[in-house]
C-alpha cells in the first residue's frame, strides 16, 4: 500500500461506514451521493488489497482487516478535526460534524426534541447522533477516545479523568390510566401498596435506588409486591399502562412524555424515594475542544438551572 494515495476524504467514508454498516447512510451523514461513497470505497479497497466491508443481512460488516485499522484511522480523524477547531475554532452555522451522545431511551425523549429544534436553527449542519448506552467500561472508553462526545442523563459513577456538569434535579411519581377504577386524584399507601404494578428497569443507569425504596415500602408493611411486567425501555411504557389497570412509577419527565402520548394522570406518590441529578459528562481530553464546548454549553443552555414544564398531578 502507498500511503500518498490515501486522502482524509477517504479515511472519512471509511469512519461513516464502519459506523453506520451502510454506503447508503453513510452517503446520507457526509454529504455525498451513495456513488461517490461506493468509488471512495472501491479507492480503499484497492489500496489496501482487501475487501475491507462484505455485504451481509446486518448490512456491511468490517473484514478483520478493517477492524484492525479502525481504532487508529478514528484517533486519527479525532485529532485532525481537533486540531483544526483549535487553531480557526468551531463555526456552528457552517460546521458539518456529526455529535455522538450516549442517551438512554428516556434520554431520548427529554433532550432530544429541544435539542434538535435548536440546533437546526443556529447549526443547520450539525447532525446529532444517540448511542445506547454501553457497560460502563465500554462506556468510558468511547468517551475517553472521542467515538462518543458526551453522555447526557442519569449514569452510574465514570471512573478516570472525566468532567461533569449537573443538569437539574430530577424525582419519580406514579402514573395511572385515565378512569382508573381505584386510582383518582391522589394515591393513599393502602392504594399504593395494592395495586399491580409495571416496573420499569432501563439498563445502563442507575435506577436501583427507586427499586430499593419501593421494594422496603412494601417489607415494611408486609405486603407481598405485585409485579404484573417487567420492562427495559421506555417505549410503551404509555400504551401499556393507559390500556390496563397498572401502575408505574417512573421519572417524572418521563411521566410528561408520556402524559403527551397517551390519556394518563400523573401522581405524587406516598413513599419516600430518593432523588436523583441529571448530568452531562465528557472525558478531560475534550475538556477545551471547541465544538465539545459549544456542545455543553447548549445542553446546558437548554436543560440547566430548573425547567419550564413541570408535570403536575391531576
Amino acid at each position: 500500500m502507498n500511503p500518498n494515495r490515501i486522502d482524509l476524504n477517504l479515511l472519512r467514508v471509511f469512519d461513516a461506514i464502519l459506523e453506520t454498516r451502510s454506503v447508503t447512510i453513510a452517503a446520507s451523514t457526509l454529504g455525498l451521493t451513495q456513488s461517490a461513497v461506493s468509488n471512495q470505497l472501491a479507492r480503499l479497497r484497492d489500496a489496501f488489497d482487501d475487501p475491507l466491508f462484505v455485504r451481509t443481512s446486518e448490512g456491511m460488516m468490517p473484514t478483520p482487516r478493517a477492524l484492525a485499522i479502525s481504532d487508529p484511522i478514528r484517533k486519527s480523524l479525532v485529532t485532525i478535526r481537533f486540531c483544526f477547531e483549535e487553531q480557526l475554532g468551531f463555526d456552528p452555522a457552517t460546521s458539518d460534524r456529526t455529535f455522538k451522545i450516549f442517551m438512554s431511551d428516556v434520554g431520548q425523549l427529554v433532550f432530544l426534541p429541544r435539542l434538535a429544534e435548536r440546533i437546526a436553527r443556529i447549526a443547520p449542519r450539525v447532525n446529532i447522533r444517540t448511542v445506547q448506552v454501553p457497560p460502563s467500561r465500554m462506556r468510558d472508553l468511547a468517551l475517553e477516545s472521542g467515538e462518543v462526545d458526551l453522555a447526557a442523563g442519569y449514569f452510574e459513577d465514570f471512573e478516570g479523568s472525566f468532567r461533569q456538569q449537573m443538569l437539574f434535579e430530577e424525582h419519580y411519581v406514579g402514573m395511572v390510566r385515565r378512569g382508573h377504577p381505584t386510582i383518582r386524584d391522589s394515591l393513599s399507601p393502602e392504594t399504593f401498596l395494592s395495586t399491580p404494578q409495571l416496573v420499569y428497569q432501563p439498563t445502563g443507569g442507575g435506577h436501583g435506588l427507586q427499586d430499593s425504596a419501593v421494594d422496603h415500602a412494601f417489607a415494611v408493611a408486609d405486603v407481598p409486591r405485585r409485579v404484573a411486567v417487567r420492562a427495559a425501555h421506555s417505549m410503551g411504557v404509555a400504551s401499556i399502562v393507559s390500556n390496563t389497570d397498572l401502575l408505574v412509577i417512573v421519572p417524572s419527565r418521563l411521566a410528561e412524555a408520556c402524559r403527551e402520548l397517551a390519556e394518563v394522570n400523573i401522581l405524587a406518590l406516598p413513599i419516600e424515594i430518593p432523588k436523583f441529578q441529571v448530568k452531562q459528562h465528557w472525558h478531560e481530553r475534550f475538556h477545551h475542544d471547541p465544538g465539545n464546548c459549544w456542545l455543553r454549553r447548549l445542553v446546558a443552555d437548554l436543560f440547566q438551572d430548573g425547567r419550564t414544564n413541570v408535570p403536575t398531578p391531576e
